[in-house]
């Protein structure tokens, strides 16, 4: 069924929290429907342009008040997942990575020291591993560059 008065119940971080809120939100009896980041029109050299493409969540408008429960619960709890593997790592067990393309600071396990993973935000590769390519980017070469680049 379509929605006669849409609201944006939540502002997602990516298309899969995007998926996984909705699927909660059916699984309570709230009908939902997800606006996915597919377009590349707010896209630059840096990556996508915050706020322009972003996933929601939307609703009926009369089911809000029935929603906001089930997503402050939601948020509580990611929360909680967050704080506990903040406490449960080290710097001894984790290792910090800027990405190149974005700076976003992403720590990965130790275990996966001199691998290449996938930034969690723009997609980038990222060497996990390469102090020195990470405190290149954190002392704010990148903007130098981007700067001498115009």
């Amino acid at each position: 069924m379509a929605l006669r008065e849409p609201v944006a119940a939540y502002n997602a971080a990516n298309n899969m929290e995007a998926h996984a809120v909705r699927d909660i939100l059916i699984d309570s009896g709230v009908e939902a429907f997800v606006t996915e980041d597919v377009s590349v029109v707010g896209g630059w050299v840096g990556g996508l342009v915050p706020e322009i493409h972003k996933p929601q969540v939307w609703i009926e408008r009369a089911n809000a008040e029935r929603a906001k429960p089930i997503l402050d619960e939601y948020e509580r709890r990611l929360i909680e997942r967050r704080t506990a593997s903040s406490e449960g790592a080290t710097a001894e067990t984790t290792i910090g990575v800027v990405c190149e393309k974005c700076n976003t600071r992403t720590c990965f396990p130790e275990s996966q020291r001199g691998s290449v993973q996938d930034c969690p935000q723009c997609g980038a590769y990222l060497d996990v591993g390469d102090e020195e390519a990470s405190e290149y980017w954190l002392e704010g070469h990148a903007e130098a560059e981007t700067d001498g680049a115009k």
